[in-house]
């Protein structure tokens, strides 16, 4: 196969979107985690070609495959779970290293997409510290050449048509079951190999020549441009709010596949650009600079206990891992990567074979060896062990809470959790997580009253807002058919509010108001950069009480104010949780021994019991 410049340059506009975008430069590149996906182009169409050029001069074996894939991937990405093990080990709890050391052994076998997918949920905060989240991507990769080089072996003898045929139907179902599954399971289609398979095999499709070929130069250019157009429209107007991958992905997809056919067969203007040296270089070491760039960012929040701040300290950071990357790619990818006059394929795989073992066992090792070494003391581990708190009864997770997990509204259990009392005054607590926290509290405290729940996540209880499709439906139920039947006696809004949604919160107290007697609406609760219980645990460690304000989110008690006045000329009545709280230091634990917070804002049991027992019970006099 023929040296493609231009493919490299394509790697570092791949690349740098997804770096750009894990370090925070979002309004530079809103939507730069798309680099992945082109990353999955460029991989379909070069591995089809390497093994449709063996096929065709008699040396293409399966072995051989895999014995390129070890060469490729293993040295770097082994250096860099090295690097993870040892640091985690230095610097992490318990419980994080333990997590670590799962996550190492999960992509030591290319399994990891599969273990963040089941570990993923609304509420996940392990993936913000995992220095190996962004292994997914290698894992699909190789758990679609795990079966593409069989089925290639499979359909060798068919026509090229043929296989054309085969491969475009595999894309399509693959397409098409991702964009059907994107408002169901969004984690699903983001992390398994099913439903990015179409991705890789639109490269594929290229690399048979499923596209006629280019024969007029000025189409050629047209196609590049137009390629390039279609990525960086992605990247700038996408966002972390876009529903993606499914029909979204679409857009750099083709935009990436158009750039490799232009440059096919012509040199195109596109093409120059992507092979002028400094962005083919950039392209060069693409691969190291993606496995080192997230876990050096990790680590670095991890120890500050902060993001890290400012373009000088962001970009200072992003040069420092560019160079650990080169060196990476200088000293550890291309030693491994220059094929030997005599491979020795058989030793090869088993030394990988071994490898993967070993890494296996110290992954297996790393939390037991962390904490036997470092015997942190009790009460530091028992707050740590709050990051992985349990709380699908405590919100009706799946039955009165759709989750990200759980979230299609079919799946609501409108008998369970609207299910009027014609004996005690019946209160629907209406919102987003921000609102299904507070059920288990106000239940437990107030048993005078049935509390009714319609919670999604990310919902805000707004009318006319558009949102995810299980949102809306949520929001439009229950203001067009639920509270106008039912009239309910009072309905509590909750959500994670901004200031922006006081023009929108206004409009649905006007829209509700005439079906039930009282509107509550419950203000912003004080929110920490990280889950409150890891602030707590290294304040203890440290025996630093001024900590845990330090990692205090600003502003919030501005929100609180700001729509506290914006409400003042409504019908409704409004809580301030953060005053409650925060009077003036914040609350943080309850009976010393447990956390008000289990994640950045979310209330643990006893925190929720704790809120509601501070509300004016006048609130919720079932005589009023």
């Amino acid at each position: 196969m023929k040296q493609r410049n231009d493919i490299d340059g394509l790697r570092a506009v791949a690349v740098l979107p997804v770096v750009l975008f894990h370090y925070n430069f979002l309004k530079l590149m809103p939507g730069g985690y798309v680099g992945v996906d082109i990353f999955f182009v460029i991989s379909g169409f070069l591995i089809t070609r390497i093994i449709y050029d063996g096929i065709a001069d008699g040396s293409y074996s399966i072995a051989d495959f895999y014995y390129r894939r070890v060469r490729r991937i293993f040295p770097a990405l082994f250096a860099m779970f090295a690097f993870c093990l040892v640091t985690a080990f230095l610097i992490s709890f318990p419980s994080d290293a333990h997590d670590v050391g799962n996550s190492v052994l999960a992509s030591t076998f290319f399994v990891s997409n599969i273990l963040f997918y089941l570990s993923s949920g609304y509420f996940d905060q392990a993936s913000e510290i995992n220095p190996l989240l962004h292994t997914w991507s290698l894992s699909v990769e190789e758990q679609f050449y795990v079966l593409f080089p069989l089925l290639v072996l499979a359909i060798r003898k068919f026509s090229n048509k043929t296989r054309i045929r085969i491969l475009l139907a595999m894309a399509l179902a693959s397409f098409i079951a991702s964009s059907v599954m994107l408002p169901r399971d969004g984690s699903a289609v983001f992390y398994l190999v099913q439903y990015r398979a179409w991705e890789l095999l639109l490269g594929s499709l290229l690399a048979l020549g499923a596209v006629p070929q280019v024969r007029k130069p000025w189409v050629a250019e047209s196609l590049g441009v137009l390629g390039l157009t279609m990525i960086i429209a992605s990247i700038m107007l996408y966002s972390s709010v876009t529903p993606f991958p499914g029909y979204s992905a679409l857009l750099p997809c083709l935009g990436a596949a158009l750039i490799i056919h232009s440059g096919t067969a012509a040199t195109t203007t596109v093409g120059r650009l992507l092979s002028l040296a400094p962005v083919r270089f950039v392209g060069l070491v693409s691969y190291s600079f993606y496995l080192w760039h997230w876990p050096i960012l990790v680590f670095y929040r991890y120890y500050f206990m902060h993001e890290p701040h400012g373009i000088v300290e962001r970009g200072a950071l992003i040069g420092v891992t560019f160079l650990i990357s080169v060196l990476s790619w200088h000293f550890i990818e291309k030693p491994f990567r220059v094929r030997r006059q005599q491979a020795n394929v058989p030793r090869t795989l088993r030394v990988a074979g071994s490898s993967m073992l070993a890494f296996s066992l110290f992954g297996l090792a790393l939390g037991p060896a962390n904490a036997q070494f470092w015997q942190y003391p009790g009460r530091v581990t028992d707050t740590m062990a709050y990051v992985d708190y349990e709380v699908t009864d405590m919100m009706r997770t799946g039955q009165c809470f759709m989750s990200t997990s759980a979230g299609d509204f079919k799946r609501f259990d409108k008998e369970a959790c609207l299910k009027l009392d014609v004996k005690k005054p019946n209160y629907l607590i209406f919102g987003d997580s921000h609102a299904a926290h507070l059920w288990y509290g106000l239940k437990r405290t107030y048993p005078d009253v049935n509390f009714l729940q319609a919670t999604s996540s990310g919902c805000k209880p707004l009318v006319g807002r558009k949102a995810d499709p299980t949102c809306n439906q949520m929001v439009s139920y229950i203001a067009k058919r639920f509270a106008p039947t039912s009239h309910p006696d009072a309905i509590i809004l909750s959500a994670n509010w901004q200031s922006s949604d006081a023009h929108d919160l206004k409009k649905t107290i006007a829209a509700l108001r005439p079906h039930t007697d009282r509107i509550i609406v419950f203000g912003p609760i004080v929110a920490y950069d990280q889950p409150l219980p890891r602030i707590l645990a290294r304040s203890l460690y440290m025996q630093d009480p001024a900590i845990v304000g330090q990692h205090s989110i600003p502003g919030r008690d501005d929100i609180d104010y700001q729509l506290f006045n914006a409400l003042r000329s409504t019908d409704s009545e409004y809580v301030s949780l953060y005053r409650t709280l925060c009077r003036p230091n914040c609350i943080t634990w309850i009976d010393r021994n447990i956390p008000l917070q289990y994640d950045y804002g979310h209330l643990t049991r006893e925190g929720s019991v704790f809120i509601a027992s501070l509300l004016d019970k006048r609130m919720f006099d079932a005589t009023r």
